[in-house]
């Protein structure tokens, strides 16, 4: 659980960086494509060097790899930003984090992981958290056109596809190895979308294009990573309802360096999203709770 939580630290500075960067001009389809090409060079250099072994593509589940890549990595991203585009903020966000609810029904069948009452009595804090903390208690806030309603619920889709299609490829492979396909071949469906709407390249000054590498470094590289490690160590449910941190953690951010107001009814929220993790902690201990076998010696014949 301590990775997932990690990997969340990283993933809530998203909000701060992304308004600095529209604010310097960029658009948001050419900060998500670069910030995937980017993560991509970066981890691809990284483990050329360190540990080669892992680039090389394991011809057996390169098909499970590429669609892993163009759903859970370049189709989430590329959902979000589409959503955006037709729905408010809190829309989006609020439909986007339904996924914990999919992951822990859809892992029932799909990967064996049993739906506990303190799993139901989590996602239901966690869920009730979210809305407050998107602003969902304010009618204003949850406008928009079913088309944008659409694209997010395909993202939380796409969400929900990170996680059963994560858990099941660490099984098989080094989690950094199914990062680095996952970025590759998203990467390159993220291309074909940025070319399709006029692949503009916005005159960012320097500081844009270090905060871009921030983007690829931290809330890419290292919560993707960390986030994957962990998929390999503990049930898909309950790391996705840990996972709902991140709207808490990303107001937290942009209250802290951007100066944006927190209302009561947000606090409230967030206090329910902490109680719903601490109460998968109770039970886990911040322990292994997957009924899978450890993965990690299922790795060492790729490492």
């Amino acid at each position: 659980m301590s990775l997932v939580l990690a990997a969340v630290l990283f993933w809530s500075t998203l909000g701060v960086i992304g308004k600095t960067l529209y604010a310097l001009g960029a658009e948001p389809l050419f900060v998500v494509t670069f910030r995937v090409l980017f993560a991509l060079g970066i981890l691809g250099a990284g483990l050329a060097l360190v540990q080669p072994g892992l680039v090389p593509a394991p011809r057996k589940g390169l098909p499970g790899l590429a669609v892993y890549g163009v759903v859970a990595v370049g189709a989430n991203f590329a959902l979000f930003f589409l959503a955006l585009q037709h729905t408010t903020v809190a829309t989006a966000i609020l439909v986007a984090y339904t996924h914990p609810a999919l992951v822990a029904l859809l892992a029932w069948p799909v990967l064996g992981e049993r739906l506990d009452r303190r799993k139901i009595a989590a996602l239901a804090l966690t869920t009730g958290g979210v809305f407050l903390v998107a602003g969902g208690h304010d009618p204003a806030a949850l406008q928009g056109s079913l088309l944008g309603l659409g694209y997010a619920l395909g993202n939380a889709l796409c969400l929900a596809a990170y996680n059963l299609m994560g858990k099941t490829l660490v099984a098989r492979f080094n989690p950094w190895t199914v990062m680095f396909y996952g970025f590759l071949f998203g990467g390159l469906f993220l291309t074909a979308v940025w070319g399709g709407h006029g692949a503009a390249f916005p005159p960012l000054p320097v500081e844009g294009w270090l905060l871009i590498l921030a983007l690829a470094a931290f809330p890419s590289i290292l919560a993707y990573g960390l986030y994957l490690v962990a998929l390999g160590r503990m049930e898909a449910g309950r790391a996705a309802i840990a996972a709902t941190l991140e709207p808490v953690l990303a107001s937290a951010w942009a209250w802290l360096a951007l100066g944006e107001g927190m209302l009561l009814g947000q606090l409230v929220g967030g206090a329910l999203v902490i109680a719903g993790v601490l109460v998968l902690r109770v039970r886990t201990g911040f322990q292994n709770t997957s009924h899978s076998t450890p993965v990690s010696t299922r790795w060492a014949a790729e490492a």
